[in-house]
Order: C-alpha cells, then structure tokens, then sequence
C-alpha cells in the first residue's frame, strides 16, 4: 500500500513556508540591513574597501566588518584581513584563527574530521546561537530520525513534529582544487561575520540554521600551493612551476571520487556531511568570471535523484542570482552549461543521500595577486541565462573573489533561514521516497550472487558501498526471483533465478538507496542529446567495471527472504587478492612519471599503494640520466598524462626564460616531498627516449596506456601496432564491451568470461599489421572490387585463348586481425615483422551492435572489433598497449588484473598458457 508523502497546503503554512514566502519579500535591502547600534572595525573596513578593485564588486553585506572587543578577527591572529593581496594563509594559519575564533565565541565550535593522505588535519568549523549549539546533540538525534523515516514508521506528522523542533544543517566545504585558493579567507570571515554580526538576518541566520564550514578539503595540496605562490612572490617577473601536485595522488580529479570514495577527503566530507545530517553541501571552486552558481546547472540532470531536489536547485540558485543582481553586481548566473548528470562530484554526495548539493564557480586568479583580466568573448557573452554578463576587461583582487563568495553564501544562508523548515521537510520526504522506491520506481534490490568466483573484487563493491553509508544484507536461505526478459526481443520472456545462502542484498527500501542503484545500475547518453558536451564521464556501471556479478532484481520477493543486515565492515583482503590475482612473486617495478602532468598517472600510483605492490617513483628525467635501466627494473609502467603527444614527452616544456623548479627549500617546505627536480621543462629527451627503448629491447616490460600508449607507439617501440584513424567516432568517458581474443598470454590469467568490460575515454582503439608500414595497399576480400570485363558484378572475368585459371583468395582478416602476408609480399622484405615479433591482440572490442555496455557512444562501427589491449614485441622485452585506461578513479577494478597479470608475468609473455 502507498503511504501518502504528500505535503498538504495547511502543513506548509503551519510551518510557515509558503512558496512564496522570499518571492514576496517587499523589504527589499531592508531585509539585510545592518544594526545601527553595532560599531565597525573601521581599520578593517578601509582595508575591504582599499582592496575591492571596483564598487560594483562588492555588496552592502561585506563592504563592512562589525567590531568585536573580544572576538578576533582575521586580521587580529594572522596580520591580514581576508582577501589581501599577496597573502595565502597555509592550512595551520587557517586552523588557527578558526580555534581562536572558537576560543573567543561560544557561538563557534571546532571539530576534527580526520586526516588527509600525509596526516594533515581537515576540521569541521560550526557557526549558531550558543543555544543551538548546546542542543547539537539533541539536534543530531532528531535531524537521524527524519533521515531515516523508518525510525518513525514513515509517520508524516511525527516528522512535522521533528521538523519543528530541529534546526537545519548547511554545510560549506572550501577549496578542494587547490589553485582555486581564495575560499579559506572568504570563510574566516563569513564565519566571523556569522559569529559577531548583529544584523537582523543575520542574527536570524545564527538562530535557524547551523552552518558547517570545512574551509579546506584539500589539506596536503593547499600547503604546496602555498609554497608555489611565496616562491613566486619571492621570484617577481619569473615564470614559476604549476601545481604538480595537489593532493598525495590526485589534481583535479579529487572531485570525481564521491562514486568510488578512494580519496581521504572523500570520505572525511561524507562522513561528515552524512553523520550530522545536513541538508546542505556547498563546494566552493574558482575558474569562472565572476559568480556561477551551477547548482541549477544545463541537463541532462542526474537520472537517480528525487525530483524533488531539481526544484530545490532552481529555487536556491535562482535566488542567488537574483539576490545578487539586486546589489548591482555583474556577472552573476546560474544554469550555463554544467551538466548535472555525473554523481562523481564532492557535492553530489548531497544530492545521492537526500540533500541539497550546491557549487558556486567564482573568479580566482591562482593566488592573491591583482591583475588585470582579460575575457574570451563567450565569458562575457549576454545570454538568456546570463543577462547582466561579467566585464570584458577587469582589474581583479583576491578581495573581489571574496566579495563574491562571501555575498553568495550570506544571501544563501538567509533563503535558507526563512525556508528552512521547507528543507526539513524536503530532506524527510526524500528519505522516505527513497525507502518506498521498491514499490514506486524500482527496483527492489541488487544482488551480489554467492557463487561469485570474484571474490576480492566483490568485496571491493561492496566495501564501496558500506563507504557510501548503503545497508547490506546477506541471505540465511536461498531465494528464487522473476527476473525481467532481457533486450528486445519480442519472443523473450521472463525468466527466473535462485541465489544462494550468502549472497550480499542491497535492499532499495533504505534511505540512501537512491546512490546505490546510480551505482550499480547502467548508464545511456543518446547522442542526439541537446547537451552535445558532456563535462565529464557518461557511464560508470560499476558492477561491469569491478567485473562482478550484480543482478538488478524488480521482483519484490526479494525483500521478504531471510536475510540478515551486515553489521561488520566488509574488508578487501590485501595485497592482490583483492583484485583476484594469485600471490606472486613480483619482479622490480618503476612507475615513471612526466613533469608536464601528474594527475592520471596518481591513480596508478595509488593502486600500487592500495595493493601494498612496492614499486620506484621516477621521472622521465630519470630515465634521461640512466643509461642502463634494466639493471634496475623489470617493469616501467607509464600511466596516461592527459592528451600529449609524443613530442611533448620527449620535449617537455620550452627551454626558454628561467628554471623551474620543484623541491623543498626553507621558501617551499611542502614541496618535492613525493619527488622533485631543480627544473620540470625538460622532458624525456633524445637521451631518455635511447635509454627506454633499450630497457625493453633488452628484455624489459613496459606498461603505457591511453596517450603513452601512443607514445610508444610513434616512437617505434610498438612495431606493427597504430591508432586506428576515426571520423565520425564520438564516445565521452563510456563503458564499452571487450572480448578476449588471447586467451593464451599470461595478461589473461584468472578471466572466465570470454568478455570484459573496459572503461574508454575518448574511444581509442588499435590496428595490427604484420609489417612496420601497416596495411595499407595489401589486397584483401573485403576492399577487392573486380575489374572491368564479362560478366556480372559478381562473375570472374575470364580471358579469351586460354582455360581460366582462378586466383588464390584473397585474405579476409576481421578488423582487429593483420593482414596475411603471401610469399610473394615477404620476399625480400625488410619492412616484414618476422613471425616471433608480430604484435598479439590481447582483446579487442566488440561487434558494433554488442559495443556500448553504458554512457555515450556514437560511431562505434570506426572501433568496433578493434584491438583494445595489444602485446608488441620490441627486441628481447615487451610493450603492453592499453587503448583505455584501466587503473581509472578506483572504479576499474575489473580491468586492474590486466596490468598486474603482466607485471607478475613480465618475462613469460611469449608463448605462455594463461591459467583458466
């Protein structure tokens, strides 16, 4: 029976949140208006005012700051207000005006949420009424049962009755890129703004809503950044090294990990964010003029979230807008062309778990300098969306930036205060949607089989799952459920299965089912989709990238099996059993790294970590200087760099103008500590590039995928391998089926199935020849057309005095095949790979109609059948070619056993049986 969640007109004005309740505000500025009765820090406030680089930049909720005798602000404790020039504050200078601000306050509390990857702190910073903190855990325990509305029995008047009494929870986190580094001051003094200002709204704000605030998520990268930028200050007019590292592993990419929580700081934020229930996460970043609020974002929109919270995007982000425009000031706009459509971002773990994610992108210039900016004409643009665009040519501080953050955040905290009942009861209904989803959309559950011979990858899945706070249960008794017909055919029917005692449940009537079934369900982006570009991957089907079985079950039976909740935490077993690779004795491994990027690679890099596989951390560089390194290593594995090409790896940067450096020094104590060089612009070199063909010639193994894939292969070290050229070819971070063509060579050790899902970027695939030249020219059947003569298009022309004689066939190699070569096409030539040093197709990609396992894939017959995974021979040693990338956000985990295969096989890839 369907419980009603639906929420009658007179609840909503008991609660006094009519929808109309900010549109209809007619006080206009006087709802921000300031206390007459409280002083300002009048110093500080010239200082705002000296640092703004126009008024228009600025607004009447921070062209002042309130005085306080006794609360510091952030110019007291570190000697500069926030957004001065010239001036980045490390993580411990941020810490410590946050607990000095605590000490002072009682309307400030401090929390440590755990700790990054090189031991640094990341804190929680809440912001209320001394009284609303007092009631925090009181608070906790009341916002936990309209989390789970199960814990009420899906009662909505009890949960009125809890939304009346609980205060809401909006949660900022700061600067997890760490080149976008202006939050951490924009929140010291939004949070001092929030702890001492005695405004009407924001003494409201204080008394109806807790404000969270981590002001830096990336810890480890925001102390380098730092560094980077004191090294510039103290180097006027040099060019200086960009960020080569942010976090221990990853850049950018830090804020793709909230579908495989791999990173610390994932875990730490939704830890956080998830075990104080707040309703809210806002993630700050900085790389578009001069205030995008993205919450409301371009479609397609995320398939899996309640449709609730698309209007709660529009009602928070237009606002925003709105509010702001008010001010006067420019540049300001929400909707762009943000697809909302990935999972895999910091705040959408708001988004998977019942909240609200919101992101603002403002205009940061990689540190404190002022400088001017000049637009690209589709920056400054006007658009429907965009009406009153930023201006072409500015003059920007980091005080505008923060101008921006900090009046986007208070304008968003006082919606929120006057709404925020509205979200309480938002944040209910969508937990209990999300329980009622087995009888409402679907599905009941998905099941991870006990016959799973994958056992370390299974627990992988399921670990990740636990991560994401997703209840698990395990049958006690084997279960039988209807399983839908399968594809379309209309003859199909539907069919049934029996699970085993001890299969893992994810049961959908639980209150975060809405990021399990993202999850572990299948992804499809058509390619007529009005959104031609999509900002990040299009499918992540995990149960297809770990290689485990996960059955999506609509039957409902499947809920009323014996099954009990796993209460322990599943844990991978360690070392390579976690990838289900036998124990092996592991060869000397070197993961070689560029100085152009770092981020791909440190996926790589933390696999190996993860795995407890001790391996060397070089560079190019390295190589540059080591004539012999087979005496040193057995395996190079060269991980992606990000779109290079061969001659930027062996180039590096342009030699000209200064050194760049990355090393520690007393100026750049944070730096070089995972490796370093006195300058990153050269690369790999002439010298390099003789040293690393002569490894593998020698007998070495080198690993190299996606762009160092290609690398290898235009620098000869692949011979008879090549990119196959495409057209009309478009795939955008999909998942795409791949066949085992080898089943012989050790890489495909410990692999049942016959097929394999691969994660592709960009859709990459490679062509075999058995000569250096490649194919090209080489009759075969299916390019052969016959020549002019008697007979129909498919008779064989016959000459007149003389019998017929018929020609030998012509060969017909499927697509991911070399072409044959006859006698005649040998003799005598050089260009001829001998037999023993053909290039072996490992896998390669399904038939066109079988290609597209999730996400976007349009053209797919230019790579269908193609070769994904290619052994080359080069001398006495090997190359592996990967097409994709298989070591990919911790989400791959199925492919992984690919490149361990090879490393633990790495001097028996030659005509070798694979274990089954």
């Amino acid at each position: 029976m369907r419980v009603s969640i639906r929420l009658s007109l007179t609840a909503l004005l008991a609660l006094g949140v009519g929808a109309t309740s900010a549109a209809s505000d007619t006080a206009g500025a006087k709802s921000y208006a300031r206390d007459p009765a409280q002083a300002i820090d009048q110093a500080y406030t010239d200082q705002i005012l000296k640092f703004t680089t126009d008024p228009s930049f600025n607004s009447p909720l921070t062209d002042y700051l309130p005085a306080s005798a006794t609360v510091p602000t952030p110019d007291k404790v570190l000697g500069h207000i926030s957004g001065a020039p010239n001036y980045l504050p490390y993580s411990a200078d941020v810490y410590r005006y946050f607990r000095a601000l605590a000490a002072a306050s009682p309307r400030v509390k401090v929390f440590s949420i755990g700790k990054s990857e090189e031991g640094r702190e990341m804190i929680a910073v809440a912001i209320a009424d001394e009284n609303v903190l007092a009631d925090l855990d009181a608070n906790k325990a009341r916002l936990a049962k309209l989390a789970d509305p199960r814990t009420i029995g899906m009662n909505d008047d009890t949960a009125d009755q809890l939304v009346a009494q609980s205060t809401p929870v909006y949660y900022i986190t700061g600067t997890i890129h760490s080149t976008e580094t202006g939050a951490p001051t924009a929140l010291m003094e939004l949070a001092y703004r929030l702890a001492v200002d005695d405004s009407p709204y924001i003494k409201h704000i204080r008394s109806h809503v807790i404000t969270l605030i981590t002001p830096i998520v990336e810890v480890d990268g925001r102390d380098r950044m730092v560094d980077l930028y004191n090294w510039h200050l103290a180097h006027p007019g040099q060019n200086y090294s960009p960020l080569m590292y942010w976090g221990h592993y990853v850049a950018h990419d830090n804020n793709r990990d909230a579908m495989g929580m791999t990173l610390n700081l994932t875990r730490n934020i939704a830890d956080a964010y998830i075990g104080w229930h707040a309703q809210v996460l806002h993630d700050l970043h900085e790389s578009v003029p001069f205030l995008y609020d993205n919450t409301v974002g371009d479609g397609p929109y995320n398939a899996w979230i309640d449709p609730i919270l698309t209007g709660e995007w529009q009602q928070l982000g237009w606002n925003n807008v709105q509010e702001l425009t008010k001010f006067g000031m420019p540049g300001v706009f929400t909707h762009g062309d943000f697809d909302t459509w990935s999972p895999g971002y910091l705040m959408f773990i708001a988004a998977m778990h019942n909240g609200v994610s919101r992101l603002y992108e403002t205009f940061g210039n990689d540190g404190a300098d002022t400088v001017k900016r000049t637009l690209s004409p589709k920056e400054y643009a006007r658009t429907w969306y965009r009406p009153n665009p930023p201006l072409p040519e500015v003059l920007w501080s980091q005080r505008d930036n923060n101008n921006y953050e900090q009046t986007g955040l208070l304008t968003a905290l006082n919606y929120f205060s006057d709404n925020g009942p509205l979200f309480l009861k938002n944040f209910y209904l969508k937990g209990k949607r999300s329980i009622e989803k087995p009888q409402e959309a679907g599905p009941a559950a998905y099941v991870f089989p006990a016959d799973e011979t994958r056992t370390g990858s299974q627990s992988q899945l399921l670990h990740v799952m636990q991560l994401q706070h997703v209840e698990i249960s395990r049958t006690t008794a084997p279960v039988t459920v209807t399983l839908p017909k399968q594809g379309d055919d209309p003859k199909a029917k539907a069919s049934s299965r029996t699970f085993a005692t001890g299969s893992y449940v994810v049961r959908m009537d639980q209150p975060y089912s809405r990021i399990a079934d993202a999850l572990l369900d299948r992804q499809y982006w058509s390619p007529k989709d009005p959104q031609q570009h999509p900002y990040d991957d299009t499918a992540w089907s995990m149960g297809d990238l770990f290689n485990v079985q996960v059955v999506r079950v609509t039957d409902n039976a499947i809920l009323k099996a014996p099954m009990s909740a796993v209460s322990d935490a599943i844990t991978p077993p360690q070392g390579l059993a976690a990838i289900d690779i036998p124990v092996a004795k592991l060869p000397r491994i070197a993961l070689m790294h560029t100085w152009l990027d770092t981020q791909t690679e440190g996926w790589w890099r933390m696999a190996l970590d993860k795995l407890h596989v001790p391996y060397t951390y070089i560079s190019t560089q390295d190589v540059a200087r080591s004539s012999d390194l087979h005496a040193k290593y057995d395996v190079i594995l060269f991980g992606p760099i990000g779109g290079v090409t061969a001659e930027q790896i062996v180039d590096g940067l342009p030699m000209w103008g200064n050194p760049m450096p990355w090393k520690t020094t007393k100026l750049t104590p944070n730096i070089g500590k995972i490796d370093s060089t006195d300058d990153i612009r050269p690369g790999l070199g002439a010298k390099g590039l003789e040293n690393l063909k002569q490894f593998v010639h020698a007998g070495g193994l080198l690993v190299t995928a996606e762009d160092t894939a290609k690398f290898a292969i235009d620098s000869g070290m692949a011979p008879g391998v090549f990119v196959t050229p495409t057209h009309n070819l478009k795939v955008v971070g999909s998942v795409l089926q791949s066949t085992f063509v080898d089943r012989k060579n050790p890489v495909a050790s410990g692999y049942a199935s016959d097929d394999l899902a691969l994660y592709s970027s960009l859709g990459q695939s490679f062509t075999v020849s058995n000569q250096i030249t490649g194919d090209d020219g080489l009759p075969n059947a299916k390019d052969f057309q016959r020549p002019t003569g008697r007979g129909g298009p498919h008779d064989t022309d016959t000459p007149e005095g003389r019998a017929s004689v018929a020609p030998p066939a012509l060969p017909d190699p499927k697509p991911w095949q070399a072409t044959p070569l006859n006698a005649e096409q040998l003799r005598n030539n050089p260009l001829a790979i001998p037999a023993d040093q053909r290039p072996q197709v490992i896998l390669r990609y399904a038939d066109a109609d079988k290609l597209l396992i999730a996400g976007l894939l349009d053209g797919g017959d230019e790579m269908a059948e193609r070769a994904a995974v290619v052994d080359a021979h080069y001398g006495n040693g090997n190359v592996l070619l990967f097409a994709g990338n298989p070591i990919w956000r911790g989400e791959t985990i199925g492919s992984y056993g690919l490149v361990f295969n090879a490393i633990t096989h790495f001097n028996q890839l030659d005509g070798q049986t694979a274990e089954p």
